[in-house]
């Protein structure tokens, strides 16, 4: 047990910290996905307690234990030796402490910081606002088959060969019944704004690359693709947003 002195010498993490911890979470408990935060009274009480990836004040066993283990962070308080945790899976965590249990939970945190990073790129990539003119005219698509694709575009076969089977199914579908319509909206667009389209491609590849920068691979790519689309633009339909992305790939030099 940790004497007075070491608990003393904790710092505890600010309200900012545990706000970019429950963030980094999306509000669930990574282990069990219990909600951490519930309505209380009309108020909202917290229900998640900021886990010590490795130990603050490691046990002796403790410390010969973990001494081959990656350690995520010198420091212990610092943010990326940090987890957001419920009460039972940080208790369950801590005891006993386990070589097991100790890698889970840094490959976990590496894993929710990777996902983190991507999100923060969101707001630093912005589509020129034209964009919403394509998707506001898009509003009433029919479902009905459009005409072939133009032969200059790539055939999604020819893209990334990391695409998961399933995921190319739904890009090759969405270009098959959309690819031309949006191509006859950009186009449309073109006319009364030069380059406005060559401009979203670009922008739209150069968050790609950014993405592939920090290394995702192709189909956690397509999700981080989706997510940014709905962030940056008036759509709120992931399939819509989907629908676009699956353009953007048959249509730019994007998973190329």
């Amino acid at each position: 047990m940790a004497t007075s002195s070491e608990k003393s010498s904790r710092i505890k993490p600010t309200d900012n910290l545990q706000l970019i911890l429950f963030d980094e979470v999306n509000g669930l408990c990574p282990q069990c996905n219990k909600p951490l935060m519930k309505n209380l009274k009309k108020q909202k009480t917290k229900l998640f307690e900021v886990a010590h990836i490795y130990p603050h004040s490691p046990h002796p066993h403790e410390i010969v234990l973990l001494e081959n283990e990656t350690r995520l962070n010198d420091n212990s308080d610092h943010e990326d030796n940090l987890i957001a945790l419920c009460r039972d899976c940080h208790k369950i965590f801590d005891n006993p402490r386990t070589i097991e249990g100790y890698q889970a939970m840094v490959l976990l945190k590496k894993e929710l910081q990777r996902l983190y990073k991507l999100k923060t790129l969101w707001h630093e990539n912005k589509l020129d606002y034209e964009i919403n003119e394509v998707i506001n005219s898009l509003a009433n698509l029919k479902e009905e088959a459009r005409a072939e694709l133009s032969f200059s575009a790539l055939k999604i076969d020819e893209k990334d060969k990391e695409l998961n089977f399933m995921l190319k199914i739904k890009i090759k579908s969405y270009v098959q019944y959309f690819y031309t319509d949006i191509r006859e909206k950009f186009a449309e667009l073109d006319k009364i704004t030069p380059y406005s389209s060559d401009t979203i491609f670009s922008q739209v590849k150069t968050y790609y690359l950014k993405l592939k920068k920090e290394g995702a691979d192709q189909n956690q790519i397509f999700r981080a693709l989706t997510e940014w689309f709905c962030s940056v633009t008036e759509v709120k339909n992931v399939e819509m947003a989907e629908i676009f992305i699956s353009f953007f790939i048959q249509n730019c030099e994007v998973y190329s």
